[in-house]
């Protein structure tokens, strides 16, 4: 039988959009943009979606590194467009990320930038996961669940070192928070107008972003806020468009 180890009270430690399953399960499920219920799983130790290939990846591993039961991890579910977290996740397990400006090593995704991890909790997390397993697309709970037996018939057994706590900045929480906020008012008759637009605004700050991040210091805060700021000004101004008060 493998060998486990305790858990820490209080895991998982950063707060997210996850289940938490059976803690000492080698397993864990990211479904990227699909979402999962624990209930349907068996096994498995954490699951949930991972949206954005900087932020959502720099949680999961601050997760997986506190539980040293985690070894491997399946990403599943719909790939993110633009982001492509999926893949950005397989790259990051592969490759690293590059230590001139902490992108992340041989993906396509939007802004893969680790900014809020030491580089020690990166060099765990890709010594603790033997594999990072590609379902990137699969739904279907019967073939996630074979995996899930398969990969717990090869469970090496507790990653011998203890469990590291790592604890993101508050600036990584906000932007994490902002990007899940749900819109404060009503506009059910406008809904499909304001998500395009909303689409659209977040594709092209994150563009903006990614060519700052290249060439300036240009503040991610600043990007956020005047994302926050046009998403407001286009859901007061859209009555006025239509011609309602």
């Amino acid at each position: 039988m493998a060998e486990k180890k305790p858990v820490p009270d209080g895991w998982p430690f950063v707060t997210g959009d996850y289940e938490v399953g059976d803690p000492q399960s080698c397993v864990a499920i990211s479904s990227n943009g699909s979402y999962f219920h624990m209930e349907h799983f068996k096994g498995v130790a954490i699951q949930g979606p991972d949206k954005t290939e900087n932020i959502g990846i720099e949680k999961m591993v601050a997760n997986v590194v506190s539980n040293p039961n985690i070894r491997f991890i399946i990403a599943a579910g719909a790939e993110v467009p633009g982001h492509l977290s999926g893949e950005s996740l397989m790259a990051f397990w592969k490759n690293g990320i590059d230590p001139s400006n902490k992108k992340i090593i041989g993906t396509r995704g939007a802004i893969p930038f680790i900014e809020n991890l030491p580089e020690a909790a990166v060099v765990r997390f890709r010594k603790q996961i033997v594999e990072v397993v590609d379902m990137i697309g699969v739904e279907d709970y019967g073939k996630l669940n074979a995996k899930v037996q398969e990969l717990a018939a090869k469970d090496p057994g507790a990653f011998p070192e203890d469990p590291m706590i790592v604890k993101l900045g508050k600036e990584a929480e906000a932007a994490a928070a902002v990007l899940e906020m749900p819109l404060a008012r009503p506009a059910s008759p406008y809904m499909a107008v304001i998500d395009r637009a909303t689409t659209a605004i977040k594709y092209k700050t994150q563009l903006i972003a990614r060519d700052q991040k290249l060439t300036s210091a240009f503040s991610r805060n600043g990007l956020l806020g005047l994302l926050i700021g046009l998403i407001s000004a286009f859901i007061i101004l859209l009555p006025f468009y239509w011609g309602v008060i």
